[in-house]
């Protein structure tokens, strides 16, 4: 059986993603949304396959690539079902030249019957991801009452190993724990992030260190439970200072947005649905192949640098720099390493014989609770710096 552990790995660098903003229409307004600058402007097929094609060509030009997977974007993408029907049919009767996959992560309240249907027949070339924020309060805290009433079985029995994305915003927080397990115990795989751009504070970051222990204390005692994502990362990020930052994902590298008009940006956060047509960056606008366009030089001697998600375009999006992080979150970060230890330590402790993965993950994790075991959420500052993080403690 495979560990939990070995579960956690990151993406597939083989892979071209590009993204294809099908519409900027959405028929929810989500508490933590960054889009503001929705309307209802549609891509048109046209526009879509040239892109596709575009993009299939530097996939066999590009010797980094062997596949190719075509996202559908929004605003809520079924809000242009027709587009993304007749991209999926015609990918289906001419095949590009290369492996090719299609995907649309959606909050699922435009799937009726017809749809359902459709998606059915296609399951083997588009997959869909449904937003999903846990139980019916949270759903409602988030999203409002309109998704409360989404087909979640629908996605499930389609693509069961596809899971659901889960977002944390601050009207959730008090009982993300509940809501999490809830879904879990309906057999649902969840994987969660923290909405981004939000005002955090200490008080939020000890909220979220216990709701994690709360999550870790049921894994513990219901052990067919798959643990949260927030969970079980890896805690290899944590201990040399001297490493360069990093982007945690392939913006402008290995992926490309392009826009209902055809123009292309790193992903869509850099697009004028985020940032407004004067607003937007487009593709050939930043050195994305720079080792340093991540780096924020006030984390350079922190503890959490290479642990802590840095995402670019939010960055962009509410500090203007691409690699100016946002403090607000390195409470929320430590909290999460804090919570990651101690139940990585407890998981494997029951073990009598570990795998070498297992026993990475179990020793990173010693070595990281020695330096945060005593520290206190609510009496420091970021950055976290090793060599103060015991005397602060």
């Amino acid at each position: 059986m495979r560990s939990i552990f070995d579960a956690n790995i990151s993406g597939d660098l083989k892979c071209r993603t590009c993204m294809l903003m099908v519409t900027h229409a959405c028929n929810l307004n989500c508490v933590y949304c960054y889009e503001n600058h929705k309307d209802n402007q549609m891509m048109s097929f046209e526009m879509a396959k040239s892109a596709i094609m575009k993009e299939a060509g530097t996939v066999q030009r590009d010797e980094r690539f062997e596949r190719l997977e075509i996202d559908f974007m929004g605003g809520e993408p079924l809000m242009n079902f027709p587009l993304i029907q007749r991209v999926v049919e015609w990918l289906e009767a001419e095949p590009l030249p290369i492996p090719f996959i299609c995907f649309a992560t959606t909050n699922g309240t435009l799937l009726d019957d017809e749809k359902k249907a459709w998606f059915h027949q296609h399951r083997n070339i588009v997959w869909l991801g449904a937003s999903y924020d846990g139980s019916t309060e949270l759903q409602r805290k988030n999203r409002g009452a309109t998704a409360e009433n989404v087909d979640y079985d629908f996605f499930y029995e389609v693509w069961p190993r596809q899971g659901f994305k889960m977002t944390i915003s601050k009207e959730s927080l008090p009982c993300f724990a509940e809501g999490v397990l809830e879904s879990q115990r309906k057999g649902y795989y969840l994987s969660a992030s923290l909405a981004q751009g939000v005002d955090w504070d200490d008080k939020d970051a000890c909220l979220y260190l216990e709701q994690l222990r709360k999550l870790s204390d049921t894994y513990i005692k219901e052990a067919e439970l798959m643990p949260i994502n927030l969970l079980i990362k890896p805690l290899f990020r944590l201990n040399d200072a001297e490493e360069q930052q990093e982007s945690f994902c392939g913006t402008g590298r290995y992926m490309i947005t392009y826009d209902i008009d055809g123009k292309s940006y790193g992903c869509h956060m850099f697009s004028p649905i985020v940032l407004g047509l004067d607003g937007a960056l487009e593709m050939n606008k930043l050195l994305w192949e720079s080792e340093e366009i991540a780096t924020d030089l006030r984390c350079k001697d922190c503890f959490l640098k290479k642990y802590c998600p840095t995402c670019m375009g939010f960055n962009y999006h509410y500090r203007g720099n691409v690699a100016k992080r946002d403090f607000r979150w390195c409470k929320m970060v430590l909290a999460e390493v804090i919570a990651g230890c101690e139940f990585q330590i407890r998981k494997l402790s029951y073990k009598e014989i570990l795998t070498k993965r297992e026993a990475e993950y179990g020793q990173c994790a010693l070595e990281a609770y020695s330096v945060l075991k005593s520290f206190s959420l609510d009496r420091t500052t970021a950055p976290f710096i090793r060599n103060t993080l015991l005397e602060r403690g």
